[in-house]
């Protein structure tokens, strides 16, 4: 569905709240805020100064009509996004980052798609990345979502993004408090069934200096497998017991039928080790079902509170 582009800011800026977590930006803070305050006057700004040891919240204060929520210290860019969001009461929320990198037009496309079209949650989707390193690994987290049904766009962690408040505040407890939360929060909107859009955005150069290493994408890894046990246990346990019990199966009836050997040890131990990766699966998925089921339904109780 098209976005017809003679709509009108106002029409659905006032519904918006955009979220900016904030650690060490006192360079980027004020051209970013002034850019957002310009061009949408009637949204509510939030920038969440995560602990910061400059003066990144003494200069976001200085931008008129932007809330400063100033984390006691550092607990991730994750976490600032949480209390951004709990902070937030408009309907629509944006999550936009401090640095200056990210474009308010492609913002407000993406706000403007959210608004006319019948989605939960519109993601940016960068052009690859001028660092080879960090494309690379990009590349392995999304081959790994990919190769286990996590069909999720080009861009799993672009921190340029607009949700239906109501739908992503159940999840809260589910995003992690580092870097990944992008990811995450991505991951929950494709396995939980709900109409996400993606749009492509591209960037500017960031002002100031990068705060992800090298940690941060060996943690991302690990949290796909961790996001894949919650959401779909048995896209893991299945396939893996299956093949234990096909392996199994096969080389004892090979031994048996072709050699006249019997049915062999080895044989048993594999196919009642793969019986019982596949009940175990079907045990995490009712656990998952449960947990999210509650997350969901603590969710609606909290709205119609």
């Amino acid at each position: 569905m098209s976005v017809d582009p003679s709509l009108p800011v106002s029409s659905w800026s006032s519904r918006l709240s955009i979220v900016i977590p904030a650690y060490n930006e006192e360079d980027g803070i004020v051209p970013t805020l002034q850019g957002l305050r310009e061009a949408l006057p009637d949204a509510e700004i939030i920038v969440v100064d995560d602990g910061s040891a400059d003066r990144t919240g003494e200069r976001a204060a200085t931008v008129a009509g932007i809330t400063v929520l100033r984390q006691p210290f550092n607990r991730g860019y994750g976490a600032a996004l949480k209390a951004g969001m709990r902070a937030a009461g408009r309907d629509y929320v944006a999550w936009f980052d401090a640095d200056n990198e990210h474009k308010v037009e492609n913002l407000i496309a993406m706000a403007r798609r959210l608004d006319s079209e019948r989605v939960v949650a519109v993601i940016g989707q960068r052009p690859a990345g001028t660092s080879r390193f960090r494309t690379f690994g990009k590349a392995i987290i999304r081959a790994l979502a990919w190769s286990l049904g996590l069909g999720a766009g080009t861009d799993l962690n672009c921190g340029l993004r607009v949700f239906r408040r109501d739908v992503i505040l159940p999840y809260l407890s589910l995003l992690p408090n580092r870097y990944s939360a992008s990811m995450t929060s991505t991951m929950i909107m494709i396995q939980r069934d709900y109409p996400v859009a993606f749009e492509p955005v591209t960037t500017r150069p960031r002002i100031g200096t990068s705060k992800v290493v090298l940690g941060d994408g060996l943690q991302a890894l690990i949290l796909v497998m961790r996001m894949i046990m919650l959401f779909a246990p048995l896209r893991v346990f299945l396939p893996v017991g299956a093949l234990l019990a096909g392996v199994g199966l096969a080389y004892g009836l090979i031994l048996a039928l072709a050699h006249g050997l019997g049915f062999p040890s080895l044989s048993v131990v594999l196919v009642l080790a793969g019986l019982i990766l596949v009940l175990q699966g079907f045990i995490a998925d009712q656990i998952s079902y449960m947990r999210l089921s509650q997350l969901e339904s603590a969710g609606r109780d909290r709205d119609g509170a």
